[in-house]
């Protein structure tokens, strides 16, 4: 296997894997025959991400009626939401798999046909492996499996905000407002965004745009696409990307969260507009009076965070094709705000206040 003894390969990733070997043999002592947990062996589920965003609208509704969310079950089976609860054990089994705190280079030495073959023994069983082999064959199982789901949930995380933004754009024609559907940065030749909006004459286009985008991004939305983000890092190196990032710690519940949960966005604070609003959502964000609406707000975080994604000035460490490179190095990362100690951001990372 490889250039290298089999167990050279063993003695390399077990010194690589540092404190995880811990955690690692936790799981097979707690299980006293060395069975790896259920949940580490099944295969990501495939999430159909528009049936996903379709039972979002139903569970709203449901809602927005003041009815119980059991209504659903209560119509009919087929109506009971499926997708969901799929993706929410997902995310609950990334979290695990993260908690392993698997170094991203620990298989940076072994051929990838070797981690390969590795996982599926794994997935046979362990007993008659090696104490240093039960390690490893767990590590490169945990790893594939944390890489698998990264790579699902990621494309679940950019489908329902490609559906997001579609919507949104349709209501804002319905509403008057224009969706402005190309991505530019918004950069007035030195006004601010209340300036700009209190020269409006049409401030019922804007109440009508904030209405829109209040409509496509509801709470439940919310709720699942902070679940996502919690469960990815998020990464760049790209210091234009520092406003991003910073905004993207407010979608998070927890610690990251310093802007308050108001309808708007606390007065005073150094939101930032440039390079996250869209030009032509503006005035469906920012209101006449200078207040920036959060829902509208953090919609267009989720927007700029796709094209960012997209562009590759931020990229998910774990989600590339484990073909395309072990570790996914992608040099020094920069994170908000910019004398921070640690070089890169992740969802339950705090942002600058």
């Amino acid at each position: 296997m490889g250039h290298y003894p089999e167990p050279q390969l063993h003695r390399w990733v077990l010194a690589r894997l540092g404190a995880a070997s811990d955690e690692l043999a936790g799981l097979l002592g707690a299980r006293g025959r060395d069975r790896i947990p259920h949940e580490f062996l099944a295969d990501p589920a495939r999430i159909d991400a528009h049936a996903l965003c379709l039972e979002l609208d139903e569970l709203s509704a449901v809602r927005s009626l003041r009815l119980p969310d059991s209504f659903l079950d209560e119509v009919g089976g087929d109506r009971a939401p499926e997708r969901l609860p799929e993706v929410l054990h997902e995310i609950e089994r990334l979290d695990r798999l993260r908690e392993l705190r698997l170094p991203p280079d620990v298989f940076a030495d072994v051929p990838l046909e070797t981690v390969d073959c590795w996982r599926h023994r794994a997935l046979n069983g362990l007993p008659t492996e090696s104490t240093n082999a039960r390690l490893s064959l767990l590590a490169a199982l945990c790893w594939h499996r944390q890489g698998e789901l990264t790579r699902e949930l990621l494309g679940v995380l950019l489908t329902l905000i490609d559906e997001l933004r579609s919507r949104a754009g349709a209501r804002l024609r319905a509403a008057g407002a224009p969706p402005d559907g190309r991505w530019r940065r918004w950069s007035p030749p030195e006004e601010h965004a209340d300036a700009l909006l209190r020269r409006s004459a049409e401030p019922d286009r804007g109440r009508a745009a904030r209405a829109a985008l209040h409509i496509t991004y509801t709470s439940d939305h919310r709720q699942l696409l902070s679940a996502l983000l919690h469960v990815l890092d998020f990464r760049s190196s790209d210091r234009r990307r520092w406003p991003l990032l910073a905004a993207l710690g407010e979608l998070v519940d927890g610690p990251t969260r310093v802007w308050g949960e108001g309808r708007y966005l606390p007065s005073g604070l150094d939101v930032p507009v440039r390079g996250v609003v869209p030009a032509g959502w503006l005035e469906g964000v920012v209101d006449r009076n200078g207040r920036v609406d959060r829902t509208g707000y953090e919609l267009c975080v989720l927007l700029a965070l796709r094209e960012a994604l997209r562009d590759g000035a931020v990229t998910v460490p774990g989600s590339a094709e484990p073909r395309a490179g072990i570790g996914d190095a992608i040099g020094e990362c920069i994170a908000w705000p910019p004398d921070a100690a640690t070089l890169s951001t992740s969802g339950s990372a705090p942002p600058h206040g």
